[in-house]
């Protein structure tokens, strides 16, 4: 039988290449996406685009009839956004993800994937971080994914609807805005110009490429499992700062300067900045998943993007 999924927030970055992922399995794709950017990263065939909004209830309840799943990955764009627009990433994030629950449970939909964030551990009391340790989120951002969870959990107790919570680690990747570090390093180091870090340079990550945090979100959606399981969506690596800065001067051989500044108080302060971040992934193994793309790769793949060349697209 043909899968039939709603995307929303498909027209987006992660979003875009899972509806590809979901296409290239034949499956019949639906993206709802407020085309929030006034472009969509997606092209070809294969799928449906519906520009709307999660918060709509109307359209998410015609939207939600005739799917099996829901890959809900609309969201407002990223922590300093977040931080500038609360009112906005609150009403999206509940209101939207309420919408969406309750177009599943009138339309009989049995399951939904929810993109959700590392930021809801906040800074962890120890790594790598597992899906059981506390969450305390820091940022606006945080709580509201954090929000959106308990709403999908609350659903799945009251009315049996399967539910995979993903809490994807510093995606990145071909599509993404540079407004996010990989990205704008990249641009930086081709143009020149320094690359900037806030603080000293030691804040760690988990950067997860996008195609690996792809396959083990379509992955997920299809394993046999518990009701109401989370999963990290990272590749257990840990990466400092600035030596990501470095590779990437490695990487585009420029010759830009690294340069640490003090916090952006107004957009991104201190008091919201998670130091420590690195996934245990110890679940998401226990499905097959194992991540492919080094970050040397990954940063090749997304130069070549950037660059409009052929690649890890």
């Amino acid at each position: 039988m043909t899968k039939s999924a709603l995307v929303t927030g498909g027209a987006g970055f992660i979003g875009s290449h899972l509806v590809e992922e979901l296409v290239s399995k034949d499956h019949k794709v639906t993206v709802l996406d407020n085309l929030s950017s006034k472009q969509t990263k997606i092209s070809g065939a294969g799928f449906d685009i519906i520009e709307g909004d999660v918060c709509d209830l109307k359209r998410v309840m015609e939207l939600t009839k005739d799917v099996n799943i829901v890959y809900h990955l609309a969201a407002v764009l990223g922590v300093e956004y977040a931080y500038q627009h609360p009112t906005e990433t609150l009403e999206v994030e509940i209101m939207g993800t309420r919408n969406i629950l309750e177009g599943m449970r009138k339309n009989d939909v049995k399951m939904i994937v929810y993109g959700s964030s590392s930021e809801v551990y906040g800074e962890p009391t120890s790594l790598p971080i597992n899906e059981n340790d506390r969450t305390a989120p820091k940022s606006t951002y945080g709580v509201a994914k954090l929000a959106g969870e308990r709403y999908c959990q609350a659903y799945s107790r009251a009315y049996g609807i399967e539910c995979v919570i993903l809490r994807y680690f510093n995606v990145y990747g071909p599509r993404q805005d540079d407004r996010f570090v990989i990205p704008r390093f990249i641009r930086a180091a081709l143009q020149g110009a320094p690359l900037g870090i806030f603080g000293d340079g030691n804040q760690i990550r988990d950067f997860t490429f996008v195609k690996d945090a792809v396959q083990l979100t379509v992955t997920a959606a299809r394993a046999d499992r518990a009701i109401d399981q989370i999963l990290n969506v990272g590749t257990g690596v840990v990466t400092k700062a600035s030596d990501l800065a470095k590779l990437v001067l490695n990487v585009t051989g420029s010759n830009s300067s690294i340069v640490l500044k003090d916090f952006d108080q107004s957009n991104r302060p201190r008091e919201i900045e998670v130091f420590n971040r690195v996934a245990d992934i110890g679940k998401a193994r226990q499905l097959g998943y194992e991540p492919q793309i080094s970050i040397r790769d990954g940063i090749a793949a997304t130069i070549s993007w950037i660059q409009g060349s052929p690649g890890l697209r």
